[in-house]
């Protein structure tokens, strides 16, 4: 994908899809032109208006941000793009005919969309969640001036918003931070503030989007998804940031705000890197043997787009794949050398130019027999 040049369509432009760390959000919109569809008793004027994006339902627990929108207009007009302005919108035209609604040449199927309570759900395996617009007028300059440099604090969610652009969220129950950046953007007469990237650089998609309600000097109301619903959250001042103030977070951190290490797993089962691992493997490890010491010791570990080491996971099982604990030995062994060799290999997050590098989740599996490896599994 050529990012200095936008296609006919939205979802195809490298800007809109945040290079590669987007794919998903991308393949989950193109499943909107695919797979999206009106159920029975939805009506045009039920659909007519503007949504904006709350977020993707991946899983059951794990929903990635949506920062887009969706204008159905009274007069047959299509809009699909970016709340922030980001990438050139999309439009043409739409209609309902019966059952069947059309967007643009393509006509959906019936039963597969739904409005509740001013929300719009699209698709079943996994839905995409809009709400419904209202426009709030707001000035954005005085806003910024209002926000910027100071911390906000709901019931859940700390806000700092520093001068310089950069932004930490942090949970105000579990007390972890991480590391954004920020501005404000206009959508009609309302403004939102948008945080996206990373602690390293503006890459990585967005976090929740909030639209501001009211700005008051020691508060403001904003409205987004705030981890459980959508509703407006009131966010009190909380003091004003120092001039030279550290922004950093509290520990590890993807590069990506929408990583799942299911779906980001390194390709250690390909040839080439499985003959490697075995070779690295057999060169560090020294055998223990120990009868007894069979079954599968599993570990897992995520590796940030800046080759970073995140949370390490070692779980293991004896041959009837029930719980076991074994010699410390060898698990130390095997944690060694995930950790310093295998994992701090660059080309597990490094992507073929012009992409940028991955957040990716390293798992291996060892078979035991007697504290001899007899096999390595990714």
């Amino acid at each position: 994908m050529n990012s200095s040049r936008h296609t006919s369509y939205l979802f195809q432009s490298i800007r809109w899809l945040r290079a590669s760390r987007w794919c998903l959000a991308g393949l989950y919109f193109i499943c909107l032109i695919l797979h999206s569809s009106l159920t029975e008793g939805q009506t045009r004027d039920q659909l007519t208006g503007t949504w904006i994006g709350v977020h993707t339902e991946l899983d059951i627990d794990f929903k990635c941000p949506l920062p887009t929108y969706i204008q159905l207009g009274a007069d047959s007009t299509y809009q699909l793009g970016m709340v922030d302005g980001s990438a050139t919108a999309f439009k043409s035209t739409w209609a309902v005919n019966g059952e069947i609604v059309r967007l643009d040449t393509i006509h959906f199927a019936p039963r597969l969309l739904t409005i509740e309570n001013d929300f719009l759900r699209i698709g079943a395996n996994f839905p995409m969640v809009f709400r419904r617009f209202t426009d709030v007028p707001i000035d954005s300059a005085s806003t910024f001036h209002q926000l910027a440099g100071r911390i906000w604090q709901s019931n859940n969610l700390i806000i700092s918003l520093y001068t310089n652009g950069r932004a930490s969220l942090e949970s105000a129950l579990t007390k972890q931070r991480t590391i954004h950046f920020w501005r404000l953007a206009t959508f009609g007469k309302s403004v939102f503030i948008v945080i996206s990237g990373n602690q390293h650089n503006r890459e990585g998609g967005y976090k929740p989007l909030w639209q501001i309600a009211d700005v008051l000097p020691n508060q403001m109301k904003a409205i987004g998804w705030n981890g459980c619903i959508v509703a407006t959250e009131a966010f009190r001042f909380v003091r004003n940031l120092l001039p030279n103030e550290s922004y950093r977070g509290s520990g590890f951190q993807t590069c990506n705000n929408c990583f799942q290490a299911l779906w980001h797993e390194a390709p250690l089962n390909r040839s080439p890197k499985r003959y490697g691992i075995s070779q690295l493997v057999a060169k560090h490890y020294q055998t223990i043997v120990q009868a007894g010491q069979s079954g599968l010791i599993r570990i897992q570990l995520v590796v940030n787009c800046q080759g970073e080491q995140g949370p390490f996971t070692l779980t293991s099982f004896d041959e009837d794949y029930c719980p076991k604990t074994f010699d410390s030995r060898i698990t130390q062994q095997l944690q060694e050398i995930c950790k310093n060799r295998i994992a701090t290999d660059p080309t597990l997050w490094q992507s073929e130019p012009p992409n940028p590098p991955n957040d990716v989740s390293v798992a291996l599996t060892f078979r035991l027999k007697d504290g001899r490896i007899i096999d390595i599994l990714p």
